[in-house]
């Protein structure tokens, strides 16, 4: 890619299993007028196909994601666009680099950080200086961190903090994600792939929509093709599907046979 990008349209497809994800990178997108999003792919398998077929400019790819994760997207493109890694994993952004990305976003992504990212975009290259000096700088800060045992939820000008001990489930929909407790439910401003790394060993990721407390379930049903139902101990006693592609973890972490 050269310089001659930030004259032009950049075609840009978005990729993660997280419909939050994609939402919150295209309202930050709309800021930059040379971009062109010609699709929104919530698995990796879909993604090659479409890299392929349509020869993007620049692809947002999360690296996280159920049955083909970001890295093994790449080993499977015929045409390499720019690529740039947005995941809630440190320990992935050096990988990335060995993967010839142009950068990678830690999520929650802030604004500054993503207008620095657009700025090496509209450039069209990136230095091995800067990335070996981003590599210094993940050793340094990429030190183990404490899982949070508190959720912040803003109301107005107040903000709530609330024990993740007290949250039966955390569910993603309609662009948002809520936390459940024993009576409420309540908005707050984290995707689920963020809290997923950072939330205690009780919580459990069984569905791209669906992060739950394995201290709060009542009971477990087995469904069709290796999923089940799970229900939970909160008042609605909310009855929450699994998805396949998570069963195997679930099964080991339930000590399900």
């Amino acid at each position: 890619m050269s310089g001659l990008l930030s004259q032009k349209e950049i075609r840009t497809l978005l990729v993660d299993d997280e419909d939050i994800a994609i939402y919150r990178l295209k309202k930050a997108l709309e800021f930059y007028p040379q971009i062109k999003v010609i699709g929104e792919i919530n698995d990796g398998k879909a993604a090659v196909r479409l890299i392929n077929d349509q020869r993007p400019d620049l692809v947002f790819l999360d690296i996280q994601m159920p049955e083909m994760n970001g890295f093994e997207v790449l080993n499977h493109l015929d045409y390499l666009p720019m690529i740039v890694f947005v995941t809630a994993y440190e320990e992935y952004a050096i990988k990335a680099f060995e993967k010839n990305s142009l950068d990678y976003l830690l999520k929650p992504v802030d604004n500054e950080r993503f207008d620095i990212t657009m700025q090496r975009i509209m450039k069209g290259k990136i230095s091995e200086n800067d990335v070996l000096q981003k590599i210094k700088m993940l050793l340094i800060e990429n030190q183990p961190k404490e899982f949070i045992t508190t959720i912040p939820v803003k109301s107005g000008n107040k903000i709530t903090l609330v024990h993740v001990s007290d949250i039966c489930f955390f569910e993603a929909k309609d662009k948002y994600v809520y936390i459940h407790t024993n009576e409420e439910e309540k908005l707050i401003d984290y995707p689920l792939g963020y809290l997923q790394e950072r939330l205690p060993d009780e919580f459990l990721r069984v569905h791209r929509g669906f992060i739950i407390n394995k201290l709060k379930i009542r009971e477990i049903h087995k469904y069709f093709k290796g999923t089940y139902i799970l229900v939970m101990n909160d008042l609605r006693v909310s009855k929450i599907k699994s998805a396949y592609s998570y069963s195997e973890e679930i099964r080991a972490k339930l000590l399900l046979v």
